[in-house]
């Protein structure tokens, strides 16, 4: 059965979670219009426009879900304090109805595209390395099918059983577990594949600037989400009602990590490339968002695009991977 927080109701708690959902999807909002502006801007220059594209489709994706999740939420509190004014508690202990649902869906959808860009990093890191993307392919798509059985359980779920109830735990517990896995397991084989990188190449600095900040910004992204999860977890098992607030925290953090991280890449603060083979990463420079290998951050790569020497391979084709 769900705990209350000391003497705070469940109407109070969700008060709570929608004013800091509010606040965090105001910072989404913002990143969001500064990452697609960038972006927008770029695209003409670049030559490499998938990429670009990409990471704009997506974008554009992330925001519509989350901001259908707290329209949804919104919807719902207006519901339960107006039109349901004298059974509210009971109101928004119910999980089976239609906003509930679609708030729920916008935060699956929302947390499966963010897990599936990660995945995506991973698989441009790693040169689509079977033995590392595989394992945590599988587990992505363990997270979809359980997303739906999750959706399923809530749909045919009694109006009178609160989501902490045995039958709904055991699907919402798999799907949060299964996504922090994935998400953390991407974001500890990313950063381990730069530092790999980084040692083999003898630990290069391109016009006095180390390399490390790259990873940093790798582990801070998925540090960030995962910690949530854990949070969100731990609420959930234990029954308590600040789930409520861990949850639509966790549906906006996801798309503002997102967006910082391109903000960044951008801005040329962690823009960093992999120079590999598919023998394996040969090299690591820092780049632009347009590809450069050089620019005014970095006169002496400007002055000189080769790349330092290093021990002779025996190799035929060379690529470019982004670490995004």
């Amino acid at each position: 059965m769900p705990k209350s927080t000391g003497s705070v109701s469940l109407s109070e708690i969700t008060l709570a979670s929608i004013f800091v959902e509010s606040l965090l999807y105001g910072i989404f909002i913002v990143l969001f219009i500064s990452s697609t502006t960038i972006l927008l801007k770029k695209l003409g220059k670049i030559t490499d426009r998938n990429v670009t594209r990409r990471l704009l489709f997506v974008s554009t994706l992330m925001f519509i879900l989350g901001t259908i999740h707290i329209s949804a939420d919104l919807r719902r509190i207006f519901d339960a304090f107006i039109t349901h004014k004298d059974d509210t508690e009971q109101y928004l202990n119910q999980v089976n109805t239609t906003i509930y649902l679609v708030k729920s869906l916008a935060y699956a959808m929302q947390t499966l595209v963010g897990d599936a860009f990660i995945l995506y990093r991973l698989y441009l890191v790693w040169n689509g390395d079977k033995r590392v993307v595989y394992p945590v392919s599988i587990c992505f798509i363990a997270s979809i099918c359980v997303a739906v059985g999750s959706l399923r359980a809530l749909r045919l779920n009694s109006p009178t059983v609160p989501v902490f109830v045995r039958s709904l735990q055991q699907w919402i517990a798999c799907f949060f577990s299964l996504t922090l896995m994935t998400n953390f397991s991407s974001t500890i084989l990313i950063a381990s594949r730069i530092w790999w990188t980084r040692r083999q190449t003898r630990q290069i600095q391109m016009g006095g600037r180390n390399l490390s900040p790259a990873a940093m910004v790798i582990i801070e992204s998925g540090s960030i989400y995962s910690v949530c999860l854990v949070i969100l977890l731990v609420l959930y098992i234990s029954g308590n009602y600040a789930t409520y607030i861990a949850l639509d925290t966790a549906a906006q953090i996801t798309g503002v990590v997102f967006s910082l991280v391109i903000v960044r890449v951008a801005l040329g603060i962690s823009s960093d490339a992999v120079i590999s083979t598919r023998g394996g990463v040969v090299a690591y420079a820092p780049r632009d968002i347009e590809g450069r290998m050089g620019n005014d951050n970095h006169p002496q790569m400007a002055r000189d695009n080769s790349i330092y020497s290093l021990k002779p391979l025996d190799i035929e084709v060379t690529t470019i991977t982004d670490t995004l």
